[in-house]
């Protein structure tokens, strides 16, 4: 640490809580903590830290993480790299940017194939690094391409080295840092692209409240295609959504709605919604969902899976 304290001086900051670094608002200190906005800085920090051996995390906006109430024993980087560039029908992103801006500059543009993603918080390189989607739409459709960093040098991986599938992709599996993403994207009607975009905002601000302290939904939805047809039967009419079932509904009937441990709430309108109330604890938000899966594995042999990122805390099946 002291050769990043001498590269970067006053910068770096010590026991920054997480609370002030995620949406949910909870998690114990960054025992360091660096914010990088250029990607120069971004690779001399990530070199740094590994010839230390010092463990090191990258956040973003902080909007799909559940920290410990330990917080993170090493350094933590802040990404907050942002730009746009247009060339053609073709447009690269730092990883930085916030979605909702990528979104608005597609609609601007005409460029259909983003719109639903509309008020989906987060940047776009956590949107990539979690295949982010939202009816029927995800971020990679479009996505031919993506710059990262493996620790020595920056590579280029095409979509289908990517491997992306529903909220995964091979960011997940790997150590690389996504630094720009590409798209290419076809041509449309702004009028209807913002109309299409205000109605999918409208629907998702009936859900996520404004203000609300949540990491978006906590788990994955379950793919149609991997329920037996007894688990089926126990369910009660659903609409098949895109292939998927919606992991409330698995929750709602286990009894989820409304449920509470400490000042973390389940949503009484919406059972994969987990809620801090204020002063929560992850300790509770684990444990809380921990019950709930452990009660739809039991009720219907279906593992739930987290759509939300855990640190420092332990997998829950």
């Amino acid at each position: 640490m002291d050769e990043i304290i001498k590269h970067f001086g006053s910068r770096v900051k010590t026991d920054i809580s997480f609370k002030e670094l995620t949406t949910l608002q909870i998690g114990g200190p960054a025992k360091y903590f660096l914010k990088v906005q250029t990607e120069k800085e971004l690779l001399e920090i990530v070199k740094i830290a590994a010839k230390g051996n010092i463990p090191y995390l990258i956040v973003a906006s902080g909007s799909n993480l559940l920290v410990s109430d330990q917080g993170f024993d090493g350094l933590v980087i802040q990404n907050s790299i942002s730009a746009i560039e247009k060339d053609d029908n073709s447009i690269t992103v730092k990883s930085g940017t916030p979605l909702q801006d990528l979104v608005n500059f597609t609609l601007e543009q005409g460029f259909p194939g983003l719109q639903k993603l509309t008020g989906i918080p987060g940047t776009v390189g956590g949107a990539v690094y979690g295949n982010a989607g939202a009816y029927g739409q995800t971020i990679s459709d479009y996505l031919t391409e993506v710059s990262c960093f493996d620790g020595s040098q920056k590579i280029t991986k095409t979509r289908e080295n990517c491997h992306f599938t529903y909220r995964e992709s091979a960011f997940k599996q790997s150590k690389l840092i996504i630094l720009d993403i590409k798209f290419t994207l076809p041509k449309g009607s702004r009028e209807l692209l913002q109309s299409e975009a205000e109605k999918t905002l409208e629907l998702r601000l009936k859900k996520y409240k404004p203000g609300i302290k949540c990491p978006g939904s906590f788990f994955k939805n379950v793919l149609t295609e991997n329920l037996s047809a007894e688990t089926k039967n126990l369910l009660p009419p659903y609409k098949d959504t895109f292939g998927k079932i919606p992991a409330w509904l698995f929750l709602e009937g286990v009894g989820g709605k409304g449920a509470s441990l400490g000042k973390i709430k389940i949503a009484d309108f919406h059972a994969n919604l987990f809620i801090n109330q204020g002063d929560g604890t992850a300790a509770d938000f684990w444990q809380l969902a921990w019950e709930y899966s452990e009660k739809v594995k039991e009720k219907y042999q279906v593992q739930l899976e987290p759509e939300v990122q855990l640190i420092n805390l332990p997998p829950l099946s």
